[in-house]
């Protein structure tokens, strides 16, 4: 298939581009994993609280600051995103 530089062809991103850290009792977690099922995005979900070594990696990842939910996008890291700021991570990343 042949593509121009008027119609681009979009790859869709990989599923392990997109990973949500926090715990399974918080609503702002909760809010954002629903806002992307709804969406028809596929994340890998990471509960913290099950998997203490998560946290720590996490910490490296946001730089010290971490909050729940905190969502990687490729390589964006969003602490705590409203779902504004999710949709535009995920439109940069080829998403939307």
């Amino acid at each position: 298939m042949y593509a121009s530089a008027y119609s681009p062809v979009r790859r869709r991103p990989q599923t392990a581009d997109v990973a949500v850290y926090g715990s399974r009792w918080c609503g702002i977690t909760m809010m954002v994993r629903r806002h992307l099922d709804r969406a028809g995005v596929p994340y890998r979900f990471i509960d913290w609280e099950a998997y203490p070594e998560a946290r720590t990696q996490l910490e490296w990842i946001a730089g010290g600051r971490i909050g729940s939910p905190t969502v990687t996008i490729g390589g964006q890291v969003l602490v705590q995103p409203s779902l504004r700021e999710l949709d535009s991570a995920l439109s940069r990343a080829g998403y939307r």
